[in-house]
């Protein structure tokens, strides 16, 4: 198979248009068809749907894709085992979901790049669930997540995984109710905590769902709700005053506004949670970077390995 198939395939896929591939492979526009068609000949499928704008790949051009992109990395590598290059080189593409974003940020980005020097380390942040899916069609080589209650993971139980992504725990982590550290009398119960105004990621947010079914059960519901986009700013109108919320544990103790704030112990209000790092079985060449990004989030959630009553009793 002409490697320059591929790498048409990949750039047809990334551009989402074969104009855009022509002028990222220096190549013209009948050239690139003239490759993927090559490709779907030899393969006897169609690998984008045409009838789309922008161009988007077909079931089995997402295969290939995955395909594709495993084994001119692999080539790569074996160009550099034969010559005698023993460092880690070229592009490495990391997905981080929001949760977890805080034990990776540019202290420990600094750690993996004296690691290797020489790698392009691209950052895809996003939700689990939107990060999944890269991960399985080989756009991301890995992924750093917060898991949901009971192993949930982009919507799916880690058990459920399907058998080319590997989980690995790194760290357990909590969703938990949070105040300002300012107010005079915290809320003890959900229906206390329910009186008072809530800021809350939008609907559809695990955490202010979680919250939702724990005060529905209650007999409770959350009467007044400023929504935010984004956890951080959720925690800085929380530590302002602005009301309370529902947040990751650790997201908190490695927040700039860590000393604003105080997490509540409210019964029920306590959901386990985790911090996995999933990667693909076919980037086993990747280990070495995969491993030190395992290492890195270890040695960074030391500065929030305090349980929870531990916690409590030091805010």
């Amino acid at each position: 198979m002409d490697t320059r198939e591929l790498e048409a395939l990949i750039a047809v896929a990334d551009e989402q248009s074969f104009h855009g591939a022509a002028n990222r492979l220096g190549l013209t526009q009948p050239a690139v068809t003239r490759r993927i068609q090559r490709l779907e000949d030899r393969i006897g499928a169609s690998l984008f749907d045409r009838s789309t704008k922008p161009l988007q790949p077909t079931p089995a051009g997402h295969r290939a894709l995955t395909e594709a992109r495993d084994l001119l990395r692999r080539l790569d590598g074996f160009t550099d085992a034969i010559s005698g290059n023993t460092k880690r080189q070229g592009p490495f593409r990391l997905g981080v979901s929001h949760g977890a974003a805080p034990l990776l940020a540019a202290q420990e980005l600094r750690q993996l790049h004296a690691s290797f020097p020489d790698i392009s380390l691209t950052i895809k942040s996003g939700w689990s669930s939107e990060l999944l899916p890269l991960l399985r069609r080989g756009e991301i080589d890995a992924m750093l997540s917060l898991d949901g209650p009971n192993g949930i993971v982009g919507g799916i139980q880690t058990r459920d995984l399907p058998a080319s992504l590997v989980p690995e725990t790194l760290l357990d982590d909590h969703i938990v109710a949070i105040g300002p550290k300012s107010a005079r009398h915290q809320p003890t119960s959900i229906a206390e905590l329910a009186k008072h105004p809530m800021v809350l990621m939008p609907e559809g947010c695990t955490f202010r769902a979680l919250g939702n079914a724990w005060a529905r059960k209650n007999g409770v519901e959350f009467q007044s709700v400023l929504e935010v986009s984004a956890l951080e700013l959720q925690i800085e109108m929380v530590a302002a005053g602005a009301g309370y919320g529902i947040m990751a544990r650790r997201f908190c103790m490695h927040s700039p506004a860590s000393n604003r704030i105080r997490i509540l112990d409210i019964p029920g209000m306590n959901w386990d949670m985790a911090i996995t790092l999933i990667r693909r079985t076919s980037s086993g060449d990747l280990n070495d970077i995969i491993d030190k990004i395992g290492e890195i989030v270890i040695r960074a959630g030391q500065v929030s390995n305090l349980d929870h009553e531990q916690m409590l009793s030091a805010s």
